[in-house]
C-alpha cells in the first residue's frame, strides 16, 4: 500500500476535484427544507397520488407516505387545486398540518449544516490528537488528528461528488436527512481510521522506531477486519434500497460513503503519516 500511495493520493485529488467540476456543471438539487417552500400532510388513503397529481398537471417535489396520511413537499404549490383534486378520488381526504418554510429560514439551515460538519470534522481531529498523544512523541498526536481531518473532508467531499451524479440522474434531493447521511459517513470512517492508527501505536511501542515495514504490518494486521466490517454493513443496508424507497438517497450514500470511508482509511490515512513522519 505504501508503495502505491502516489496512485491513492492522484485518484484522492481527483475525487475531490470531481466535486467541484460536477457542482458547477449539474448544481445542487435542494431539498424543501433547505431551499424554501411549503409542506402539507393531507389525511388519506391513497396509495398513487402521484399518478394523479402527474396526471392534473400539479407538480410536487417529494411525496412521503405514512400509516394514516400523505405528506407533499413542494417550493410552490396551489393548495385550494391540490385538495379539489384529491377530493375527487377521495372525499374524506383533508389536510391535517401544512407549513411554509422561508427561503431565509432554508438559508441558515444551509448554513448551520455547513457548520455542523466542519464542527464534527474538527471536533474529532481534536479527539483523535488527545487519544494519540504518543509516549516516546516519535508520531505527535496532532499529525494523526490532521490527518484524520484530511480523510473525513476527502470522505464527505468524495460522497457529495457521486451524490451530485444521483441527484442529477435519479433526481435525488439534498435535504437535511442526506446532511445528516454525511455526517453519519465521518464517523463510520473515522472507526476504521482509528483501528489502524492504533496498531501503527501498538507496533511503534514494540519496534520504538518507524519504518516503511511497519506501516505496512499495520496495514495488513487490520485490512481483512476493516474490509469485513464495512462489507458486512453495506450488505445489512443495501436490502432496505428495495423496501424502503422513500430512503433510497439517504441509504445509498451512505453505502457509498461507507466504500470511500475504507478506502481512506486503508490507502490514504496510513500513507499520509507514513510521508508526515518520514524524515
Amino acid at each position: 500500500m505504501i508503495d502505491k500511495r502516489i496512485f491513492f493520493y492522484l485518484f484522492s485529488i481527483l475525487l475531490i476535484i470531481s466535486a467541484g467540476i460536477f457542482l458547477n456543471i449539474f448544481g445542487l438539487n435542494l431539498g424543501v427544507d433547505l431551499k424554501g417552500g411549503h409542506i402539507i400532510e393531507i389525511r388519506s388513503n391513497l396509495t398513487n397520488i402521484e399518478e394523479i397529481l402527474k396526471k392534473h398537471n400539479i407538480r410536487v417535489d417529494e411525496v412521503l407516505y405514512t400509516k394514516n396520511s400523505i405528506i407533499l413537499k413542494s417550493t410552490k404549490i396551489d393548495k385550494e387545486r391540490l385538495m379539489n383534486t384529491i377530493l375527487q378520488f377521495d372525499k374524506n381526504a383533508e389536510i391535517v398540518s401544512e407549513e411554509e418554510i422561508s427561503s431565509s429560514l432554508s438559508r441558515e439551515l444551509v448554513r448551520k449544516s455547513y457548520l455542523a460538519i466542519i464542527l464534527v470534522l474538527l471536533g474529532i481531529g481534536a479527539y483523535i490528537s488527545i487519544v494519540f498523544r504518543g509516549e516516546k512523541k516519535i508520531i505527535p498526536g496532532y499529525l494523526f488528528g490532521l490527518v484524520v481531518i484530511l480523510t473525513l473532508a476527502h470522505d464527505v467531499l468524495g460522497s457529495l461528488a457521486i451524490f451530485i451524479l444521483l441527484s442529477h440522474f435519479l433526481k435525488y434531493s439534498l435535504d437535511t436527512l442526506i446532511i445528516v447521511a454525511f455526517l453519519v459517513i465521518a464517523g463510520f470512517s473515522v472507526h476504521d481510521t482509528i483501528v489502524v492508527f492504533d496498531r501503527i501505536r501498538e507496533n511503534l511501542r514494540k519496534e520504538g522506531k518507524l519504518s516503511k515495514e511497519l506501516f505496512e504490518k499495520s496495514i495488513r494486521q487490520t485490512l481483512r477486519r476493516s474490509i469485513n466490517t464495512s462489507l458486512t454493513t453495506i450488505l445489512s443496508i443495501f436490502p432496505f434500497i428495495f423496501f424502503l424507497p422513500k430512503l433510497q438517497p439517504f441509504l445509498l450514500t451512505l453505502i457509498i460513503g461507507i466504500i470511500i470511508g475504507t478506502y481512506s482509511s486503508i490507502c490514504l490515512a496510513t500513507p499520509l503519516v507514513y510521508d508526515l513522519t518520514k524524515k
